[in-house]
């Protein structure tokens, strides 16, 4: 497994290809290609609601999810 960083346009692709707009599906089309560390920290953050909330408001979450939109 690699350490690699994902840009956002990796990340979209990822996003896309899992056909799914569920963030479980998307997390399994992209397990492969993340450490079982950073698996498990994104499943913590899903399940947990202040987690998410602060990941979902942060600069990041918001250009990601505009991209979204598009």
């Amino acid at each position: 497994m690699s350490n690699e960083n994902f840009s956002l346009d990796e990340l979209m692709r990822i996003a896309k290809a899992s056909q799914s707009q569920k963030p479980e599906d998307m997390l399994g089309a992209m397990k492969n290609r993340l450490p079982d560390d950073k698996v498990n920290e994104i499943q913590r953050v899903l399940r947990d609601k202040k987690a998410l909330e602060q990941l979902l408001n942060s600069e990041q979450a918001q250009k990601l999810m505009s991209r979204f939109k598009k």
